[in-house]
C-alpha cells in the first residue's frame, strides 16, 4: 500500500470520529514515518513498511475507540513549546495559554510562583521558560502527574528553577514560604456534566476533569488557603469555566482578595480571572 493508499484509508476510517478525518490520518501515519506531514506529501508515492501499516492501523483503532490524538503520538504542543502526555495528564488546551501570557505580563524579577495541580507541567514550564528571572513551585496529588512535569521541565532546560512537590493543593509545602503569584487551571466541570463531555474528554483523567457538585469545589477550597500561602500584594489567577465569573469573584472578595480582573478568550468567553491580595 502506497502512502496515499493509507492516508484514503485511514480517512474513511475517522469518518465521523472526529472533525477532521484526513488531517488526522496524515498527521498519524506521518508519526509511523517519524516524519512531519509536509515530508509526508513528498513520499505520498512510497511503500508503507509493513511494520509501518501494523502501527498506523493500531493507530487508527485506537482514534476510533475515541483516544485523544494527543495520548496516541504522546505530544501535545502548548505556549510553542513540545509537552509529552499520556492518560495520566489533562491535555494543555490554547485556552490556558492565556492564563500563563497574563501571568507573564505580571510578573517581577525574584518572584517566587506557584502552580497548583500542575498535571503535566505545562503552565509552570512555560513561566520558567519564559520568564526566567522567578523560582516556581509546582505541586500535584498525582505522582504519576509529578513524573511526566518533570520530564517536560528537563526536556525545556527547565528543572532546576522549578520545585516539583506530590501535595493535595498546598498540604506538603515548605512551611513558611509564601508566593508573589500562585495560578492554577483546576477542575471545574461539574459532576453532572461530566457525561455530557465529548468521548475524547472523557478520556482524560476525571481527577482532573471534576469540579464537584457545582464545579467550584477546587476554587473554593485553593481561595479559602490562599492567604496563608501569598504575600500582601501578590497574585492569583485561575482559568475558569465559561459561566464561573461572577461565582469565582465573590469567592476572592470574601478572602480579602481585590482588583478582580477578568480576561476573555478569543471567542469572547470569560477564561481567565486574576486579583490581588490585600491585608
Amino acid at each position: 500500500m502506497k502512502v496515499y493508499e493509507a492516508i484514503n484509508w485511514g480517512a474513511k476510517e475517522l469518518k465521523g470520529v472526529c472533525d477532521n478525518p484526513r488531517l488526522e490520518a496524515e498527521l498519524l501515519l506521518a508519526h509511523c514515518f517519524k516524519i512531519n506531514r509536509t515530508a509526508l506529501f513528498l513520499r505520498r508515492e512510497e511503500e508503507v513498511s509493513k511494520e509501518q501499516l501494523e502501527r498506523f492501523l493500531e493507530f487508527i483503532n485506537m482514534r476510533k475507540s475515541h483516544i485523544p490524538y494527543q495520548y496516541i503520538v504522546k505530544k501535545q504542543c502548548f505556549m510553542g513549546l513540545e509537552f509529552f502526555v499520556d492518560e495520566n495528564v489533562l491535555i494543555p488546551r490554547p485556552e490556558t495559554e492565556i492564563l500563563v501570557e497574563e501571568a507573564l505580563k505580571r510578573l517581577k524579577r525574584g518572584d517566587v510562583v506557584l502552580d497548583i495541580g500542575t498535571g503535566s507541567g505545562a503552565i509552570a514550564v512555560s513561566i520558567a521558560k519564559y520568564f526566567p528571572d522567578c523560582t516556581v513551585y509546582a505541586v500535584d496529588i498525582s505522582k504519576k502527574a509529578i513524573e511526566i512535569a518533570k520530564h517536560n521541565a528537563e526536556k525545556q532546560g527547565v528543572l532546576d528553577r522549578i520545585f516539583f512537590i506530590e501535595s493535595d493543593l498546598f498540604c506538603n509545602l515548605p512551611p513558611n514560604l509564601k508566593f508573589d503569584f500562585i495560578v492554577s487551571n483546576p477542575p471545574y466541570i461539574k459532576k453532572r456534566e461530566i457525561e455530557l463531555l465529548q468521548e475524547e474528554v472523557k478520556k482524560e483523567p476525571i481527577v482532573a476533569l471534576d469540579g464537584g457538585e457545582d464545579g467550584l469545589f477546587f476554587y473554593k477550597k485553593i481561595i479559602r488557603e490562599a492567604p496563608f500561602y501569598i504575600k500582601s500584594g501578590g497574585k492569583i489567577g485561575f482559568e475558569i469555566g465559561y459561566s464561573q465569573k461572577e461565582e469565582v469573584t465573590t469567592l476572592l472578595e470574601e478572602s480579602g482578595f481585590k482588583d478582580v480582573e477578568i480576561i476573555k478568550d478569543l471567542a469572547g468567553i470569560d477564561r481567565v480571572i486574576i486579583a490581588e491580595h490585600k491585608l
